[in-house]
């Protein structure tokens, strides 16, 4: 089996059928991750997905092999979530229109879905990458730019809304 770094310099050698093995290995990586990170919503989440794949596809020159693949592709779509929590933003929400809202289907674990519903945009990123996925603050501060005290505290503080 090819490892990601291998499929990586072929597919920058002209192979873009290469690439299509690493958007089967990760698949649902990305998937699981924006589900968790959209608090179970499907459709954000395999928008999340695909997007995350066409960004490390077009900046596939840009990646660091001294790093893994599944890292460099979890920074991706961290900033694709954020970017369409950004997007969403810049709308006037329905209700404030009176007009009927959209209530998405949720799927999966919704029992972790109703844990992290206190948590803020930012805070669901931070609990979902440090106690989900493992990841160490050092490397969840890369993702986010910041400084690993500043990770350290606002886990902190999103534990504090939890209990």
């Amino acid at each position: 089996m090819e490892t990601d770094e291998e499929l990586v310099k072929r597919t920058l050698k002209g192979g873009s059928h290469h690439y299509g093995v690493l958007i089967q290995r990760y698949a649902d990586y990305l998937f699981g991750l924006g589900m968790r990170l959209t608090g179970g919503n499907r459709e954000l989440a395999e928008d999340i997905s695909q997007q995350s794949f066409l960004k490390s596809y077009s900046y596939l020159k840009s990646f660091d092999s001294r790093k893994a693949y599944k890292y460099w592709l979890t920074g991706i779509a961290v900033n694709c979530f954020k970017d369409m929590i950004r997007k969403e933003q810049q709308y006037t929400g329905l209700d404030t229109v009176h007009e009927p809202s959209y209530s998405p289907q949720l799927e999966g674990n919704t029992e972790f879905f109703n844990l992290i519903k206190p948590l803020t945009e930012d805070e669901k990123i931070l609990f979902t990458l440090k106690y989900i996925y493992e990841y160490q603050i050092n490397d969840i501060a890369d993702f986010l730019d910041q400084k690993p005290g500043t990770v350290k505290s606002k886990i902190s503080r999103a534990l504090e809304k939890l209990k």
